[in-house]
């Protein structure tokens, strides 16, 4: 019977017994009692890791800067293991430890390891060449892991982004053989401001054109085709208008205001009174009170509109427009409420980035 565990970076095998304990004490030491089957290590106050390797001869796994503690009670030692796509792994760390594979399309193949986490990185052009996988997984470099179990005939990497394996065991498959970019900085939203903003200005785009108004920016590029116009701008930034909600779901999500300011130009009288007729009595564009848009990834956010009224008094004089034509005109505004949505599917890839860069600076 031989039993293995690494604590704190201190690899810990016994013949004799099936339990381990540490605690402090006055003096370093290791115990095995093959009566109680606990094997003991006892360290001083201010001891390392790396002092009591030198002073009690334990192999040392990692740069031994950890911090010990004390354990209430003996430990079994006990086998987890992950099976990734039937590949199986026994986790050789006491503590949780997280493994991290992804395939990338602008980095070398590399392995990160430390007590915490282990992370592989392969190029796209290693991860289906068994030469490449067979000295990955078993060469003996793995620190923290280690293959138990056949080898698997023909195995190909997959992405598996972020696994957590505490106590324990688990079964994972994955498919999704995506090639990451770590120099790639990826959108921070599935669906932002602008694309509401888009959306709702096509959509009232073809309100105005079936009335038979021009719909364009204030500062707009390209020269009018009529004098009967609407033009808008958005004046200030959008304001988050409710406090966040608790909740993993909801922390994602940003509810926000955004005003937007309208004037309608036009030398028609009769078309200008019968769009404040049309306007005032919730008709025309005040009948169009929400939309939808739809996200990176396909799902649709519903966005509301609230109109405000025009307050002005009708005005017979006219007055010259941005065009240079002598028209009508009134201003009139509205606000869009509306959802970002935080996108948090590639954090993974901003942690391995962290953690190389860790690597590459020690």
């Amino acid at each position: 019977m031989r039993n293995e565990i690494i604590y704190k970076g201190l690899r810990l095998v016994t013949n004799k017994c099936r339990y381990f304990q540490v605690k402090e004490g006055t003096t370093n030491s290791i115990v095995e009692d093959p009566i109680t089957s606990v094997l003991t290590l006892t360290y001083s106050p201010g001891s390392s890791p790396k002092s009591l390797s030198e002073s009690l001869g334990i192999p040392l796994i990692g740069s031994g800067g950890l911090k010990l503690t004390s354990m209430l009670s003996p430990q079994r030692f006990k086998t987890v293991t992950v099976s990734l796509n039937g590949l199986t792994l026994e986790k050789l760390t006491y503590d949780s430890h997280i493994i991290n594979v992804v395939i990338v399309d602008d980095s070398e193949s590399r392995v990160v390891q430390n007590y915490d986490s282990t992370i592989f990185v392969v190029s796209k052009d290693d991860y289906k060449n068994p030469d490449f996988i067979n000295y990955l997984f078993y060469s003996g470099n793995l620190l923290y892991l280690r293959p138990v179990g056949t080898r698997i005939c023909g195995y190909e990497i997959r992405n598996f982004p972020k696994i957590l394996i505490s106590t324990e065991s688990k079964d994972l498959t994955s498919d999704n053989e995506v090639f990451y970019s770590l120099r790639r900085r990826y959108n921070d939203y599935l669906i932002r401001e602008i694309d509401y903003q888009d959306q709702f200005i096509a959509e009232l785009g073809r309100i105005f054109e079936d009335y038979g108004i021009e719909f364009t920016r204030q500062n707009r590029e390209r020269t009018l085709l009529s004098t009967s116009y609407v033009t808008y701008q958005f004046n200030q930034t959008p304001t988050n208008y409710a406090p966040p909600m608790h909740g993993d779901i909801e922390r994602n999500i940003v509810k926000h205001r955004q005003p937007i300011d309208f004037s309608l130009h036009t030398t028609d009288m009769v078309l200008y009174h019968d769009f404040k007729t049309k306007y005032n009595n919730v008709d025309l564009v005040t009948n169009f009170t929400q939309f939808t848009t739809p996200d990176k990834l396909g799902e649709r956010y519903t966005a509301a509109v609230k109109w405000g009224p025009i307050t002005e008094d009708f005005n017979h004089t006219y007055g010259q427009d941005d065009n240079s034509n002598y028209s009508l005109q009134c201003q009139f505004r509205c606000e869009l409420f509306f959802y970002e949505v935080l996108d948090r599917r590639f954090e993974f890839i901003q942690e391995i980035v962290t953690r190389l860069g860790e690597q590459e600076n020690t």
